[in-house]
């Protein structure tokens, strides 16, 4: 590795460092950071931490760096530019590195290994809906995972700050509550912007000529078509940005009707993957002799460059990004032409931006200039996150009235949900139909698939009983995923999401296929128990900042966490499958698991087995730990059974979540020692009224530990025992990975 910043950064990107980017590598990453575009903060921000992390101040930086981009921007050119540097620099065997962006977003290794270097880049929506427990593409029972490992041990770098709407009082609110309430491990936060009245680097000598165009609002897609078309200057590259993904769609097609003969790249974050993933691609190749349409997706986080640019009318923050996209890098020496036209939906909110603009007409304008402007960018309020409201999201029990994060997250304009298509003979999801693969799925606005619930081309699984059923307006929050029969459109290659089209979709369901790695032995109750904790004081033995009586806390549950797999009904289950002749000792793991039988209680929880055995006697209490956080830690391993337990759909007064009262469990003996006699279960205590809640409630509200440390040590405990299975996982037999 090498040793002074200068090389390092030469190294990751074959130029010099700023003096203010070599900065922050000697001094860390401040609060507040103002940049004009195109001033290289990406790679301040990250190789000053990164630098940190590895070489100067390893001890005291953050192991994880998000790194956040505005909703709606592509986060796939930063997390490919990342993997460049890291390649370069020789240290991405040193470093995980994770896109969350949307559908992509469930890669799970950085949450099974807290220990190790990470950097996840993503979008605000994304990150900060996982920072507040509520992830728009996050499994629920996932959740409490995402939140206790960003909410710890965690730098934020917040990627142009006024374009994040309501996202941005949250950041810094969530960034207060945590100084407050603590962390398990320092976690700070970072906030840049290009828009300001000082500069803390001298960016591009890029100029550009500011000229308004009249689109008439009755045939707005064309005239803007047309504009763009006369402006465009062969050999060169021409932008149009857009406000709505709705518009850029309705003026690619008529630039596509009006010349055929003109390459045109429509670029928007509302594809699946791939689509999205080529079009980005795309972009790259900037000699290119063509016009691209755009969302907003170009606003922050992409290098690309044209001569001519079209922009929609926008508030300042935003218009000042897309400016920095004309000319940007001075490449062409006569200028770029920066055009403007006001929108049909245009709000008035955006005058002074007008002003500036026409006053400025015929002008010729650099990035300083833009930068130091003094032009009215206020934003509309917000709600303020309080610290009720967070300490009310530490519970996403299924069934529960949740709490809906996006209003302190993004606009109503700008919510989205994530789409699927199938194929069905049958016109509708057959009953054991799996939810959609992030493969499959496509964000789109959320106001768009509103707009297809009535007739029924809305299907979801019903949230508390599982079953496919049409989905109603009601239904759709930011982050749902849905799914619409492939057979009637809403999607085109080319396009992405597009509604109005009735060609039919290909679906990218690949069926039922079982993994092709699974558990490969037979493993007992005591053996998983035991090495369940020893995989939980190995996480921790890497991990700072965790007082004594919190490890100690976090092994016992370790140790105890799947005692309720000795109830007959999971045991049955393991011995149901194709694994073979299954041995007489307790089971906590089953050959080929993939294969078992379905249980014979439906809604079955095994850990609120295992907290009853624990709530019903102080045997197993030792001076060094705290009977109340084991038993909750032990509980909660699945993201299942958590502050509020509520029973299944259709299930009777005596059970709950498959376990009824009266049911008797064997003695269990650990080989550390423990043991456990048999007993008759009573789910009182988890029933409302009944004890569970306000003990959990009072270790959340407890000062030593908070939402957020309590939520590590959870995490703790389920990768721990994710850990522990995987040493037992290996190929199966017949089928491929």
């Amino acid at each position: 590795m090498t040793r002074g910043f200068e090389e390092f950064f030469r190294t990751a990107t074959g130029h010099r460092p700023y003096p203010y980017q070599s900065g922050l590598a000697a001094r860390g990453l401040p609060r507040s950071l103002r940049i004009p575009s195109g001033g290289g903060k990406t790679a301040a921000a990250v190789l000053a931490w990164l630098y940190r992390r590895l070489i100067s101040a390893p001890e005291t930086t953050p192991r994880r760096l998000a790194y956040v981009l505005p909703q709606g921007s592509l986060a796939d050119p930063t997390h490919a530019r990342i993997a460049d540097w890291l390649d370069r620099l020789g240290c991405a065997d040193q470093v995980d590195l994770h896109l969350l962006a949307g559908p992509d977003a469930q890669n799970g290794t950085w949450r099974r290994h807290p220990e190790r270097t990470a950097i996840l880049a993503g979008t605000h929506d994304g990150l900060l809906s996982r920072a507040l427990l509520r992830g728009f593409a996050d499994a629920r029972t996932m959740a409490p995972v995402s939140f206790g490992l960003l909410n710890t041990d965690t730098h934020w770098v917040f990627d142009e700050m006024p374009l994040m709407g309501p996202g941005l009082p949250t950041s810094e609110r969530l960034q207060s509550l945590r100084d407050s309430l603590g962390t398990v491990a320092p976690t700070s936060s970072t906030w840049m912007s290009s828009v300001g009245t000082g500069s803390d680097a001298d960016g591009p000598a890029a100029v550009r000529r500011i000229k308004r165009v009249h689109p008439d609002p009755a045939r707005y897609a064309d005239d803007v078509a047309a504009a763009l078309i006369e402006a465009h200057v062969p050999g060169t590259q021409t932008i149009a940005v857009l406000g709505s993904a709705r518009r850029a769609r309705e003026v690619y097609r008529a630039l596509r009707a009006a010349r055929p003969d003109r390459e045109t790249l429509l670029v928007h974050p509302y594809a699946r993957a791939l689509d999205r993933r080529e079009r980005a691609a795309e972009l790259d190749d900037a000699g290119r002799d063509r016009i691209v349409v755009a969302t907003g997706a170009l606003d922050v986080g992409s290098d690309v460059s044209g001569r001519t640019l079209l922009t929609e009318l926008a508030p300042w923050s935003a218009l000042v990004h897309r400016a920095g996209r004309c000319n940007r890098h001075g490449e062409h020496p006569d200028g770029g032409d920066l055009l403007w036209c006001v929108p049909p939906d245009a709000s008035g909110a955006d005058t002074d931006v007008a002003d500036w603009l026409d006053a400025h007409d015929g002008e010729t304008v650099t990035t300083t200039d833009l930068f130091r402007a003094r032009v009215g960018h206020g934003t509309p309020p917000s709600p303020v996150l309080a610290e009720r409201d967070l300490r009310a999201m530490f519970d996403n029990a299924r069934g529960a009235a949740p709490t809906d994060a996006s209003p302190w997250i993004c606009a109503d304009d700008e919510r989205t949900v994530f789409v699927a298509w199938r194929a069905w003979e049958s016109g509708e999801p057959a009953e054991d139909e799996p939810e959609p693969a992030r493969t499959e799925q496509c964000e789109a606005p959320l106001s768009d698939v509103r707009e297809l619930v009535d007739g029924g081309r809305v299907w979801l699984r019903d949230p508390a009983d599982g079953r496919w059923r049409h989905a109603v307006s009601e239904d759709l929050r930011a982050g749902s995923v849905v799914v619409l029969d492939a057979a009637r459109g809403g999607y085109l290659p080319d396009a992405g999401w597009a509604p109005e089209s009735a060609v039919p979709v290909a679906s990218l369901f690949t069926g039922r296929r079982p993994s092709a790695y699974a558990c490969v032995a037979w493993v007992s109750l005591d053996q998983h128990l035991v090495e369940t904790e020893e995989e939980a004081r190995a996480v921790m033995a890497a991990l700072p900042g965790l007082p004594e009586e919190q490890r100690e806390a976090v092994a016992c549950a370790a140790r105890f966490h799947d005692l309720g797999k000795c109830h007959d009904v999971f045991q049955a289950m393991l011995r149901s499958g194709e694994g073979g002749d299954p041995p007489a000792y307790l089971l906590a793991k089953s050959k080929a698991p993939w294969s078992t039988g379905v249980s014979t209680r439906p809604y079955f929880r095994h850990e609120l087995v295992s907290a009853l055995i624990l709530l019903s006697g102080e045997d197993w209490h030792t001076p060094r730990v705290d009977p109340e956080l084991v038993t909750y830690l032990v509980a909660a391993h699945h993201g299942q059974v958590r502050v509020s337990v509520r029973p299944g759909a259709d299930e009777d007064a005596a059970t709950l979540l498959g376990v009824r009262d009266g049911d008797r469990t064997p003695p269990v003996d650990v080989s550390t020692g423990d043991r456990f006699p048999a007993q008759s279960l009573d789910t009182a205590a988890f029933r409302p009224g009944g004890s569970w809640t306000p003990r959990v409630v009072a270790l959340r509200d407890r000062p030593d530990l908070g939402p957020f440390r309590l939520a590590f040590l959870e995490s703790l405990v389920r990768i721990a025992d994710w850990r522990s299975s995987a040493r037992h996982d290996g190929p199966v037999e017949g089928l491929v990975p």
